[in-house]
This record gives C-alpha cells, sequence and structure tokens, in this order.
C-alpha cells in the first residue's frame, strides 16, 4: 500500500472553489523518488522573511523554480508575496510545485517556516521528499574542503556570480544552478536518483550526528 503523501485537517475550512483545487492536487500522483535524476522535475525554493523566528514572523516573500532533467527553464518558475493568511497563494504555490521533490539551502530553516504556513492556510502537511543542498553538496564535492560552506562559498566554488542576494528569485535561481552541478556530481557517483540523495543525506547525518 502506498504512503499517504500528506496528512488532512480538519481544522482549516476553505471556501469550494478552494477546497476542488486542493482535491486535484491531493489526487496528483505521488513521485517515484527511484526514477533517473534526468527523469525527474525538482523544486528549487528560497523565502525571505520579517525575522528568523518562525513562532513570531512570517514569509514575506516565495519563490521556486523547477529544474527538469537537468535544466532549467524561464518559464518554470513561481513567486508569491503570501500575507499571514492567505490560502489561495499558497494552493497556487502546491498547484506549481506539485509533489516534486524539493531542495533548498538550509533546508531545516525553510521548513520551519514553510510547514506551518501550509497547515495554517490549507490544513495540510505534506510529506515532500526534502533534499538540503547545505548537506549533499559536501558529500558530492569533498574536494572542496570543509563542509561547513555557506552558500557564498559554494557559489565562489562554482565561480557562479552572487546577483543580488536581496532578490528571492535571483537567489533561488543561483541555489538552482547549484543544484544541477549536484545532480551531475551524483549521476557521476552513481547516486542517480531522489531516493539515493535522501540515502546519501541520512549517512552524513548520521556520520556527523546531525538530527
Amino acid at each position: 500500500m502506498a504512503l499517504r503523501f500528506f496528512t488532512p485537517s480538519t481544522t482549516v475550512v476553505l471556501a469550494e472553489p478552494l477546497q476542488t483545487r486542493l482535491r486535484a492536487w491531493q489526487e496528483l500522483p505521488a513521485p517515484s523518488l527511484g526514477q533517473a535524476h534526468y527523469q525527474v522535475r525538482y523544486g528549487v525554493l528560497h523565502l525571505h522573511t520579517e525575522g528568523l523566528d518562525p513562532q513570531q514572523h512570517r514569509i514575506k516573500q516565495l519563490a521556486a523554480v523547477g529544474v527538469s532533467h537537468g535544466s532549467i527553464h524561464p518559464d518554470d518558475a513561481f513567486w508569491i508575496e503570501p500575507g499571514s493568511h492567505d490560502p489561495e497563494a499558497w494552493l497556487a504555490w502546491l498547484e506549481f510545485v506539485g509533489k516534486a521533490p524539493l531542495a533548498s539551502f538550509q533546508l531545516p530553516f525553510v521548513r520551519a517556516f514553510l510547514e506551518p504556513a501550509l497547515r495554517l492556510n490549507l490544513g495540510l502537511e505534506p510529506r515532500f521528499c526534502w533534499l538540503d543542498l547545505a548537506v549533499l553538496l559536501p558529500e558530492l564535492f569533498r574536494e572542496a574542503g570543509e563542509p561547513g560552506h555557506d552558500l557564498e562559498g559554494w557559489l565562489d566554488y562554482f565561480s557562479l556570480d552572487h546577483g543580488d542576494r536581496r532578490d528571492v528569485m535571483g537567489e533561488t535561481l543561483l541555489q538552482a544552478r547549484l543544484l544541477q552541478r549536484l545532480l551531475a556530481a551524483a549521476r557521476r557517483r552513481g547516486v542517480d536518483s531522489p531516493a539515493a540523495l535522501q540515502e546519501l543525506a541520512r549517512a552524513h547525518r548520521w556520520l556527523h550526528g546531525a538530527s
């Protein structure tokens, strides 16, 4: 029996048109995490917040970019500026990402803001395949040195222009370019699917004592 992709809640009541769209999203097939990278569409996320505490501050801007078959396409991008309670904006975000594996740099911070927002606005806790670039890049590019590279360090390592770090979409595109390099290196190492990347991340956390 397939695992349920989401946990529904009865505490959020949506207008009927939004309920219909949410049901359509729920009925999308879960991704096959055993597929090769170049058969998979990944979503790359980045967000800007009012502060650093998810309990006291909200998401100001959220951007997402698709990486399909290893490529970034200009029209496969999404941006929202959600209010404190904006179920339609969050539903549009869900429809954009579908049920793709999701990647970001310093993923625990992103999830700490994102998951409560989905619970509050849609009453859902989707069980995405989450991939932390900050964990996976040091595993696949050990020659880069210390695993504590910050984002700027990885951009320098790959000679990527930092651009305007205040631009949420620009930073999301930079992280998408990091994912491209990660996928190419993973394929060379035989880490050839989202499931294999998850396993590599689990091994990293076990070796380094991270949660």
